[in-house]
């Protein structure tokens, strides 16, 4: 057996980075920590852009690490970003590539961080062994740890239908299944008919980059309704909602429809309501049953995503431009099948439409994480009550199949979502992180309590 890792991350992104920020941060023995990940540390699928066209969807003072220096990432941005089209009326967005920049140059400006161990893999299989963590690498190592926190982030997307090729080599160039970092754009050329399949902000993400390289094409947007997320607004907090008592699904969306005003949801009166409400909903869902969650997000998960993840300025303007000039069209379905030929790509829809076009990219942010289901099927773990991920506790320990809870093995980051709400953002994670760096230290030993969760509360609130 080789020798055993005292804390083991598993992942490289921005949750695996802020983990080992806030742990080191906290007192934990660098030498004692292990990073696994095959990519930069801190950028992951979210912030490892290549595009400059991708951008952050919330202004400036909305992406916290540190509880008690909110505004640390605003500073730095100002000093070290040079973005002539970062200034909105809704506040300045920033490049998505800048904010990873700004992870990487925090963990490595840690003291301590050198004597961390790297690892250039990634796990494939958590088991356990002789009270250890086995951890298979696919280089084919054995790391073998007393603790493991799983930091993986989101599962890079795959394709949401099947897919028939005549040419596997064209069809890799011309199919775009990840489109996250966005090394494809320089490749497309200024006439061709591009299909997206999803209207999130991936898809708006991509219109931005090709409207800036003067795109003049026709762009179509396979999705299930013919709406983009509204453009943000310069939304401010005013007061706290006055929630009722004993909450169920149907009492809740009640009371978020009388609560929003009737006005449109790009004003910043909507939008300061929608903010003021959602500080409490975590809480909320996590009191609710797994079937009242499973039928909650059924019914609404659909529009939560359309007005939780609201669009930078820029992109919604670059689409705006576009839709003038006539080149772009929404087609409404899902994606039933995609064929690829030497003269077209044809999405075959499931109302029986078929789209043509010379490229198509995956913007639905659908992915199988391989990872996580291993946990599931070595009964490490369990799924959570949306079937998306695996459970864990509200201490982010991971559950065992008996619903115990592992005291050695946690998970924090968008996979927590069907446990504990929306945990997307990155000060969402950044809460997670510094909550679990709490447990694991024992904060230089002061136990995290209620007043330490309240006070985190309140720094976090684009939670």
């Amino acid at each position: 057996m080789q020798d055993k890792n005292r804390l083991v991350i598993i992942g490289d992104g921005f949750a695996a980075a802020v983990t080992a920020i806030h742990l080191l941060r906290k007192g934990f023995a660098a030498d004692s920590l292990t990073i696994i990940g095959a990519g930069s540390l801190g950028k992951g699928n979210a912030y490892g852009c290549a595009s400059p066209f991708f951008r952050l969807n919330v202004r400036e003072d909305l992406p916290i690490v540190f509880s008690e220096d909110p505004l640390h990432f605003a500073r730095w941005a100002k000093a070290n970003i040079d973005d002539p089209e970062v200034k909105t009326s809704a506040g300045f967005f920033y490049r998505r590539a800048d904010f990873g920049r700004y992870i990487s140059e925090l963990i490595t400006a840690e003291e301590g961080f050198d004597q961390i161990q790297r690892i250039q893999s990634k796990v494939c299989a958590l088991n356990q062994a002789n009270g250890l963590w086995k951890l298979d690498t696919t280089d084919g190592r054995f790391i073998y740890a007393e603790k493991a926190i799983i930091a993986t982030g989101n599962s890079p997307p795959t394709w949401p239908c099947s897919i028939h090729t005549e040419n596997s080599e064209q069809a890799s160039t011309r199919m775009i299944e990840n489109p996250w970092a966005g090394h494809y754009l320089s490749s497309i050329s200024a006439e061709e008919r591009i299909v997206l399949l999803g209207g999130g902000l991936t898809a708006l993400d991509t219109i931005y980059a090709l409207a800036a390289q003067g795109h003049r094409g026709l762009i179509t947007i396979v999705g299930p309704r013919s709406l983009f997320p509204p453009t943000q607004a310069p939304w401010a907090r005013q007061k706290q909602p006055n929630w009722p008592d004993k909450l169920s699904p149907a009492k809740l969306v009640r009371f978020m429809r009388q609560y929003l005003p009737p006005a449109p949801t790009t004003s910043t009166e909507w939008q300061s309501a929608w903010e003021e409400l959602r500080p409490n909903l975590n809480t909320i869902w996590q009191e609710f049953t797994p079937h009242q969650r499973q039928s909650l997000f059924k019914r609404l998960g659909w529009a939560w995503s359309l007005y939780r993840f609201r669009a930078s300025p820029q992109t919604i303007k670059a689409y705006e431009q576009l839709k003038a000039n006539h080149q772009v069209q929404f087609a409404v379905g899902r994606a039933k099948q995609v064929e690829c030929s030497e003269s077209a790509i044809t999405v075959q829809l499931n109302n029986g439409k078929r789209i043509q076009g010379d490229r198509i990219i995956n913007c639905t942010g659908v992915g199988k994480d391989v990872f996580l289901n291993q946990l599931v099927t070595a009964a490490i773990a369990i799924p959570d009550p949306l079937g998306h991920a695996i459970a864990v506790n509200t201490n982010l320990n991971v559950l065992k199949p008996d619903q115990q809870a592992w005291n050695t093995l946690w998970m924090l980051g968008p996979a927590t979502m069907g446990s504990l709400g929306d945990v997307i953002a990155a000060s969402a994670i950044s809460k997670q992180a510094e909550q679990l760096a709490y447990q694991i230290t024992g904060a230089l030993n002061k136990p995290f309590g209620r007043e330490e969760e309240k006070a985190l509360n309140s720094t976090y609130l684009d939670l």
